[in-house]
């Protein structure tokens, strides 16, 4: 076990007794041997709490009582958590099948990397798949253009060091966009590499979804956020390019040769050495960090 680094899991939960089991089992059943998963109950009074019961000799700690709400109950149970690295899964979401091993090996293989995405996906209330994404090359210079649709949250782990240095919490500032509100932070300190494979899993559900049925309050709060995210001198520079009138235009008729002169394939290269992507190489049977 002392080979594998420490995961921990959190899931904050209430009255979600449709979908917790499945949540639970995709986490424990991934048999990573260095887990440490914790729920944070907020009070349910649904049958939630039997069904926690059920596997309390699997979890690390849980406990039912009354928040404030969803990030103050993640804020608890990541004041408990004990991992190398980091992330939650939300009581209806689910993980895809060897996910913990993927992330861990990822993490133990490349020092560098800080903080990893997976490609998004769904299933709706019965756990069929029903859409995957793409990879996608996510970096700072996006969020500061507000370009910020979406990172999933599902398929996010950090390391506690990243964790750390960006304030060791989650804002309970937000209602629905805290998630990005850590992101914006955790771009400050580090790139987000991406995982070309499935890593979690966004559950569509027909009805009470916060996450999709406050689409207008999550882009409020987003554009406010990002709107206060920190800006060196030379981020301002760029993004004050990037949002010209003149390099919009060449870049949009592939005027390559006035788009050199001007200097802006310099601001592109800035731009485009952010985002960082790992391909499977099938000889060795290992992730390669770098395009394929």
């Amino acid at each position: 076990m002392q080979s594998y680094p420490k995961i921990s899991i959190v899931t904050a939960t209430l009255n979600q007794a449709s979908f917790i089991e499945e949540t639970i089992l995709s986490i424990i059943d991934q048999q990573y041997p260095n887990l440490e998963y914790i729920i944070i109950d907020g009070g349910s009074n649904d049958g939630t709490i039997d069904i926690i019961k059920k596997y309390e000799h699997r979890l690390a700690y849980w406990i039912s009582e009354k928040d404030r709400g969803l990030y103050d109950a993640l804020n608890k149970g990541f004041q408990k958590a004990t991992g190398e690295i980091m992330s939650w899964l939300n009581s209806d979401d689910i993980l895809h099948r060897k996910a913990l091993s993927t992330i861990a090996s990822v993490f133990m293989d490349f020092p560098i990397i800080e903080w990893l995405s997976g490609v998004p996906s769904q299933v709706d209330e019965m756990g069929r798949s029903i859409w995957v994404g793409v990879e996608t090359p996510w970096n700072k210079y996006r969020y500061l253009n507000l370009d910020y649709k979406y990172i999933q949250q599902e398929g996010i782990f950090w390391r506690r060091s990243l964790w750390e240095k960006s304030g060791g919490y989650l804002s309970t500032q937000y209602t629905l966009a805290s998630d990005l509100e850590l992101w914006s932070r955790f771009f400050n300190y580090a790139h987000l590499y991406s995982l070309p494979g499935l890593v979690g899993c966004f559950r569509l559900r027909s009805g009470n979804q916060k996450s999709l049925e406050g689409g207008d309050k999550y882009h409020e709060e987003a554009i406010s956020i990002l709107k206060k995210m920190p800006i060196t001198a030379e981020e301002a520079r760029i993004r004050k390019i990037k949002s010209s009138l003149s390099y919009r235009l060449l870049k949009s008729l592939n005027f390559q040769r006035l788009f050199y002169l001007l200097g802006y394939q310099k601001v592109e290269q800035i731009v485009d050495k952010t985002p960082s992507k790992l391909y499977f190489d099938r000889t060795s049977q290992h992730f390669v960090l770098g395009d394929q």
